[in-house]
């Protein structure tokens, strides 16, 4: 009978810490980090703090893409943009949130483009040749080289941009049809040069950045707009790699 007694205490304290967990997260809580895993409208979300977060997203929830080169790859955002890898927040509302706004989207991540047959892919160019014919670029850590249909697309672009390829298909070889920059847009809410951070308001959203080279701090104020890239790191550091006044 004891034993009957202890193996039921000890499946009823499992029921309680199985309903701690299941309700770490509350209406109103705002949750930052990636997702791991989609399928269909369920997607697994790992917190920046480590612990899974699972969601349901419906036709009626709002994408919006933070960064103005990822509107351009997602130009009519929906649930079925959102992809594992890519970095959200959202605030939970019982594990049905309506308004999923995507901060990060993984340099191997592709969308479809306007025109059939085609795709977009965020790379960083590596180098341009001297017509401008000829880029190669860094796709997802891959090195890759790309025949450029119209020279005059690589015009306005330099070494080491971040940018959206835009890809065609001529004769069985992938040809880029467009270059557009890949960097985003805001307003400086705080620099402190010391700790090489800065915050930056996009969208209407405070968003705090590391920055490797302190450099690129100079000159910079607090109320300038700017024009800025960044790169994820490893445990979910977003780092500014370059920023300049608009």
């Amino acid at each position: 009978m004891r034993q009957s007694l202890s193996m039921l205490h000890v499946a009823t304290l499992a029921v309680v810490l199985g309903a701690t967990t299941a309700s770490a997260q509350y209406r109103g809580e705002e949750i930052v980090g990636k997702i791991e895993q989609v399928n269909g409208s369920n997607l697994v979300i790992r917190r920046d703090g480590g612990a899974e977060v699972r969601i349901t997203v419906t036709a009626q929830t709002e994408v919006h893409f933070q960064d103005s080169g990822d509107r351009r790859m997602f130009p009519n955002p929906s649930i079925r943009d959102l992809r594992a890898g890519m970095g959200v927040r959202f605030v939970y509302n019982d594990g049905n949130p309506t308004r999923v706004v995507v901060h990060y989207v993984p340099s191997s991540t592709e969308a479809g483009a306007a025109a059939a047959g085609s795709q977009q892919i965020k790379a960083r160019l590596l180098s341009i040749n001297r017509a401008g014919q000829e880029i190669r670029a860094d796709v997802a850590g891959t090195p890759r080289t790309y025949a450029v249909e119209d020279a005059a697309e690589t015009r306005d672009t330099r070494r080491g941009q971040l940018v959206v390829l835009t890809l065609a298909d001529r004769n069985g070889a992938q040809v880029v049809t467009r270059i557009d920059p890949a960097d985003a847009v805001g307003t400086v809410v705080q620099v402190d040069s010391g700790r090489r951070s800065v915050v930056i308001e996009t969208d209407g959203r405070q968003e705090t950045y590391s920055v490797d080279n302190r450099d690129l701090l100079d000159n910079i104020r607090r109320g300038q707009r700017v024009r800025f890239e960044v790169e994820e790191r490893a445990g979910g550091r977003r780092v500014v790699t370059a920023l300049r006044r608009e």
